[in-house]
Order: C-alpha cells, then structure tokens, then sequence
C-alpha cells in the first residue's frame, strides 16, 4: 500500500470516525457558551443560529436511512412545533380574526381608526413568533447530530457536559470576585451580582448545576463498576458531583436548591449499590469473611454529612444571595410570581384554544395586567412554562406535547421499569430520565426549556434515551 493510500485510509475511514466522534461534543460547547439566554434581542443569536444550521448541514451529509429511521417520531413532533409556529404568521380574513378570543380590544381600536378590514395572523406579536419560528434551528439541528451518536458515545456526551459544569461553575466563582458588570458576564441583561456562569439567569445555571449532579453520578456508577478500578477519575467525578451540589446552594436560586437537593438524593441512592458492590470489594470479600475494608465503608456517611454541616454554615453565615438564605427570608408570598398567577390564570382562560403567538406573553401580559402589580421591571415570562405554553400555542401546542411525553413514557417503560432502576454499566437511562424529570418540574416555576442551549442538551439525550443506536453500529 502506497503512501497516498495510506492517508485516504486514514482520513477517509478512521479520521472521519473520529470526526464524528468529537462534533456532537463541539456542538454542545458551542451552544451552551452562546445560547444561554432566552431574550430575542441577545447579540449572539445570529451566531448561535447560523452555526447550529451549519452544524445541522454537517449531520445530513452522513446520515443514512437508518439514522433519518431512527429520529423519525421526535423529527415529526419538531416539525409540527414548527408549521405550527408558522401557521401563526398567516393572515387571516378579519371575520375569523375578530372572532378568535382575546382580540376585542384589539378589534376595537381597528374600528375606531377606520380600518375593520385589515388581515392579522394568529399571533399578536408577528415579530417575536418569527423569532421563535428561526428558534426552532436550535433543536432541529440538535436532533440531527443526535442522530449521528451512537450508543457507546453517551458516555462522551455526558462527560462532555461535566466538564462544561466544572468551567460554568468556576465562571460563577470568577463572576462573584470580579463583582457586578465584570466581563466574566456574558450577557448584559443578567443576574448582576450572582454566579449566573454561562447563563443569563441564575435559577438557569442552578438546574444545569443539578443535572450535572446526576451526570456525575451516573459516570462514577459506570467507574465502580469497572473491574480495574481508576481512582483518580473517581475522586474527579465525586469532587464534580460535590461542586455541582454546593453550587445549587451558593447560586442563590431556591428552585435551583430544591433540584440540587433532589438531584443528589438521587444521585447517593444510585451510588451506594455500586460501591458496595464494586468488583474490588467483591474479592474482598471472597478471600476473607469479616472484610477487611469493612470500614472503607464509612466513606458512604461522608458526603450527606459534609453537605448538611456547608447546609448549616451556609444558612448562619451567608447573605441574602444564597438560595439557603432566600428561602429563610420567607418572603416568597411577596415573589412577584406568586403575585401574577391571577392574572396568568385569566390568560390561560382566554387565550387556551388558539393561543396568542408564541413569543407573546410579555406584550399579552401587560394587556391583562392588574394597576396593583405595575413596576419599572416587566414580567418577561409566566415563570411556569407549561401555563405559558398554554397561553401562547393554545390547544395544539398541548397536543404536541402530550403525544411527546406519551412517546417518552412509553420509551422509559418499554424494558421495564425495574430494569431501568437497577441499569447496568453504560446504561443512562436513568440519569437522563432524571434530568428530564427536574428540568419539567423546574418549568413549573421557571422558564429553562426557553434556553436554546439546554434546548440542544435535551433533544440529544432524549434521542440517546429514546432512539438508541445499536453499540455495535459502525460508521463508514
């Protein structure tokens, strides 16, 4: 084999295998270090957009039948979110537009300006609905890398994410020492004063801290369950998994210390199993029956006590900021969110059917906003996506995303749901499963799936989830 073979072969089999390897990974640092934010008017959407469509591009050139097979049910249920963002935009005669609900005001100040006749869209506000509509390139891009990660890249995927956590959580740090309008902000309409990392918001960069939580976790899992065991990437992942716990603490985000709180409840119960099961402390066992590192055991009680003793520290030292502190200052009453869920509620009422157009809310809101409420800062989203889901797509948003969770739950129990419980090593599931779960329940008060970057981070774990690709899939 001559020379020029030799490197055809080369960059041709295995260098494109490698290739593919590493642009999911890229994909994900990209879109996490420009989309994390949720506002239209960020500088870094036209970036974030054109290079998720070139990624996208990437992932159609080598994708084959089986994988377009393989993401077929998320790909529809993509594609329908997005022909019903753009049926949104398409005028509509005045006698149908005047009689959807929510348009009388609207209608109204047609007619005292002479003009009764005029052909409006769906949505109320046509600028912010395109917006979302170019939104949609984000996860459609995501779901097409998804489709080129094969079974046995997860574990990349997942790593990848621990990493980025580790340098978002080290830009918080940097954030709270630098102090207010430091460049270590990454976005001019943010959390000022709070370790926001790679996010605008802090209750945002709170639940990735959480999922990072589970990530580590169920990496560490994989690690005991090595037979030649890697101490130093184990201390790495547990040091991770503790970093990522405090940081839900210090953020200052009260949903973000409830998902943190959860997620390593979690994350202690799938651990313990596999470190008193370890394939070290099995022959342990076999070769002496009183078990010499009976007490190695004792590690088990160090990270819950470490944690409640910072817990306690934290509430007795720290200032309002913290999330700790936030929730002993029992003003929650007092949350403007709790204030507006009236009104969100009056909104549902009336805009349920057809919705008001995605991107909407904040212009509808102050339609329907009560004197008693008015202040300098504007009430930018429901804070529970799943109301404002219903206010801005109407009935046929929730009939996407019911045949969506429908897909998913049918997919988490299709092997059984003990299996899913007790996994195996290089079995996710459950940790992605538990990401999902906090980031849906984390939406009851806040607004995370608006991110375009942890958009992205869930379409590819669910694929990986959902659509799994055989491990022994081999790429040309």
């Amino acid at each position: 084999m001559n020379s020029k073979t030799k490197m055809a072969t080369r960059f041709g089999a295995h260098g494109e295998g490698e290739w593919s390897r590493w642009m999911p990974l890229l994909f994900l640092a990209f879109v996490l270090l420009t989309g994390g934010a949720s506002r239209s008017d960020v500088a870094s959407l036209p970036l974030l957009r054109g290079g998720a469509v070139l990624f996208g591009c990437w992932a159609i050139m080598g994708m084959k039948r089986g994988d377009w097979l393989r993401i077929r049910t998320p790909l529809i249920f993509l594609s329908a979110l997005t022909l019903l963002i753009a049926f949104q935009l398409v005028p509509l005669a005045p006698s149908i537009w005047h009689g959807l609900p929510g348009r009388e005001l609207i209608a109204a100040a047609d007619r005292l300006q002479g003009q009764p006749d005029l052909w409006r869209p769906i949505t109320l506000t046509p600028s912010e609905t395109w917006n979302s509509l170019l939104a949609m390139t984000v996860p459609l891009a995501a779901l097409l890398v998804a489709a080129r990660v094969a079974a046995d890249d997860v574990a990349r995927i997942l790593q990848a994410l621990v990493v980025i956590a580790v340098a978002s959580a080290l830009l918080g740090v940097l954030q709270i020492v630098s102090g207010a309008g430091s460049p270590a902000f990454l976005y001019r309409i943010t959390n000022s004063g709070s370790m926001v990392g790679l996010f605008a918001n802090r209750n945002h960069h709170a639940i990735f801290q959480a999922c990072a939580i589970i990530f580590a976790a169920a990496l560490l899992r994989d690690e005991l369950m090595r037979r030649q065991q890697r101490s130093i990437v184990q201390l790495g992942l547990a040091g991770a998994a503790l970093l990522f716990t405090i940081m839900t603490m210090l953020i200052g985000s009260r949903a973000g210390l409830a998902a943190g709180g959860a997620a390593f409840a979690l994350s202690y119960a799938m651990l313990v199993p596999a470190w008193l099961n370890r394939p070290s402390q099995t022959a342990r066992r076999t070769r002496s029956v009183q078990g010499p590192g009976r007490w190695r055991n004792l590690i088990l009680i160090i990270p819950p006590i470490l944690l409640g003793v910072l817990f306690v520290t934290i509430l007795l030292l720290a200032d309002r900021n913290t999330s700790i502190s936030r929730i002993a200052d029992n003003r929650v009453a007092e949350d403007l969110r709790v204030l507006a869920w009236p009104t969100i509620q009056q909104m549902v009422e009336t805009h349920w059917l057809v919705g008001a157009g995605f991107g909407s809310f904040p212009a509808v809101y102050r339609i329907f906003e009560p004197d008693a409420l008015l202040q300098p800062a504007y009430f930018n989203h429901a804070h529970n996506d799943w109301a404002e889901m219903l206010i801005t797509g109407g009935l046929p948003m929730v009939l996407i995303a019911a045949a969506a969770i429908i897909w998913l739950a049918r997919a988490a129990t299709a092997g059984g749901l003990r299996t899913l419980i007790k996994g195996h090593r290089g079995d996710y599931r459950l940790a992605i499963l538990a990401a999902v779960g906090l980031i849906a329940a984390a939406s009851l008060v806040d607004y995370p799936l608006r991110l375009p970057s942890i958009q992205a981070m869930l379409v590819i774990l669910l694929v990986s989830f959902a659509c799994p690709k055989a491990a022994t899939a081999q790429r040309e």
